[in-house]
């Protein structure tokens, strides 16, 4: 009896002994090894938040780069001028006529009085403005209505207003000596009127007086016997010389 009991409390002890050591590994944390192969996770790898993508073009267009943007049509841009193609006759305030032709924005003006008078211009009809020059410093500026043109013919210190209405039909308003008949020192400018007369001045050997009557369906006058020819002004430069 005596024997049994030390190893009845060996056994006890043991058995206590194997009771706590299997609590402690319960209570203990668990430590878990990565799986061979597993994905690390987002928040470990995602590389710094790229710029954002801009939207879009509707029209399918890559997006435009700042110096495309600055030069994309709607930029504010000076629009090309709208050359005038008109006759016009009216008069001055000082009584004198005036007939204006342009043709695709070239424009040729001739004021005479019927008798001496008599000054030629050549410049611009364009964007509704007429703009004009002649000799000895003389300019004719004018505004273009609807069916009329108003302006203004300086020379020197002197000034004089002007109205001219729109030819009814696209016949010449305005003739002049051919090159050839005034390098034979004849000139002369005629004005076709609205009413079917005329008006201009002949110039021979420089000295003017009121022209013969033009046949504008030839183009030709007589002077001293003599068949003086001329020709419809449309805006051609060396008319207005």
């Amino acid at each position: 009896m005596k024997r049994i009991t030390p190893l009845l409390t060996l056994l006890t002890g043991a058995g206590t002994a194997a009771v706590l050591f299997a609590m402690s590994a319960q209570a203990a944390p668990r430590t878990v090894q990565p799986a061979a192969g597993a994905t690390p996770s987002a928040s470990a790898t995602a590389p710094p938040d790229a710029p954002p993508t801009p939207p879009a073009d509707p029209t399918g267009q890559p997006p435009a780069q700042p110096s495309e943007q600055r030069s994309r049509p709607g930029a504010p841009t000076t629009a090309p001028a709208t050359p005038v193609t008109a006759n016009w006759t009216g008069r001055l305030d000082s009584g004198a006529t005036i007939a204006i032709t342009a043709t695709k924005g070239t424009a040729v003006a001739y004021v005479c009085d019927g008798r001496r008078l008599e000054i030629w211009l050549r410049g611009t009809a364009a964007d509704g403005r007429l703009k004009l020059t002649g000799k000895k410093g003389a300019t004719l500026t004018g505004t273009i209505g609807d069916g009329d043109v108003t302006g203004e013919l300086a020379v020197g210190d002197k000034r004089w207003r002007f109205t001219a209405k729109a030819g009814a039909t696209p016949a010449p308003v305005l003739y002049r000596a051919t090159a050839q008949t005034r390098r034979a020192g004849v000139d002369g400018g005629w004005i076709m009127l609205p009413d079917g007369s005329q008006i201009g001045v002949l110039t021979r050997d420089g000295s003017p007086a009121p022209a013969p009557p033009l046949d504008p369906a030839f183009g030709t006058t007589i002077v001293d016997g003599s068949t003086v020819t001329a020709q419809p002004v449309a805006g051609v430069p060396e008319t207005a010389e």
